[in-house]
């Protein structure tokens, strides 16, 4: 479900080109948020409520005064997430009484969720009943680092810029895979340029990559493929929509595309910082 975003929001997207890096913790905003789910859920459906309850505890082993809404408060991030995981699960299915009647208080709890996550920026999703953080933290590691660490040097600061502002539309949700993969393009764009090859596009910088002869010949279609790669995402974003937004109901640049992009300009991009030397 694509949630609907504000005037604050488009506002800022428009004045910065992102909503902002999404945040490893859950703000008190999204923790009222939370709460006030919880409490919407269970209202007039006792046996929801009891039920939840009764999983939390032999999950968590609660003391009888614990309840679901102090359980939105729980500093503990392990924590917060099972519960959160739990009650999208328990909301979202039908709860019945002896008698075979009873209801899905929430079924589109999940949904709903995902959209409070999306909106405080909370850099986690639940996908098929399970929480996952958004961006994979082993190539964060080995990739998204070394590639910051590699574009922090003198004449590479268009590098960095493009890089980040790529991560951070990467993790900011769907409506942003397609800002993505155009801040990605120029980041290998400027990537190259600052490696000292000539041209003003990927096209042409690519041809340049190709005929150097301090390039291994095992790497110089590297470019090329990630070209192409971006380029056909470029046409899945025409065929969504525009720069100013999707049509209602579009679909979105696939987030398994939008990673393996990013990721693999991310090693390009330590590639070309290794092989430049090392920085002044």
């Amino acid at each position: 479900m694509t949630r609907k975003l504000r005037y604050s929001e488009r506002r800022t997207i428009a004045e910065r080109g992102s909503l902002g890096p999404l945040a490893d913790e859950p703000s008190p905003e999204l923790r009222n948020a939370l709460e006030h789910l919880v409490v919407q859920a269970a209202s007039g459906n006792p046996l929801f409520e009891r039920n939840l309850h009764d999983t939390c505890v032999k999950h968590f082993g609660w003391p009888s005064q614990m309840t679901a809404r102090k359980a939105v408060r729980d500093k503990e991030l392990d924590s917060f997430l099972d519960f959160v995981e739990i009650f999208s699960e328990e909301a979202a299915r039908r709860h019945l009484y002896s008698d075979g009647s009873g209801s899905s208080p929430m079924p589109k709890a999940p949904e709903i969720v995902n959209a409070l996550f999306d909106r405080h920026r909370f850099g986690y999703r639940l996908h098929e009943g399970q929480i996952v953080k958004v961006g994979s933290p082993a190539l964060g590691e080995l990739v998204i680092g070394p590639a910051l660490l590699a574009s922090q040097r003198p004449g590479w600061e268009e590098v960095e810029r493009s890089f980040r502002e790529a991560i951070d539309h990467q993790r900011g949700g769907a409506d942003e895979n397609d800002d993505a993969l155009t801040s990605a393009n120029a980041a290998v764009e400027a990537a190259l340029k600052a490696a000292g090859f000539k041209g003003a596009n990927l096209g042409p910088l690519t041809k340049d990559f190709k005929k150097s002869a301090d390039i291994p010949a095992e790497l110089k279609g590297v470019p090329e493929a990630l070209d192409a790669l971006i380029g056909r995402s470029g046409a899945l974003r025409s065929s969504h929509g525009d720069a100013h937004g999707k049509a209602a109901g579009a679909a979105s640049v696939p987030q398994a595309l939008v990673d393996l992009a990013i990721h693999w300009a991310g090693a390009f991009i330590v590639y070309l910082g290794d092989a430049s030397g090392p920085s002044d």
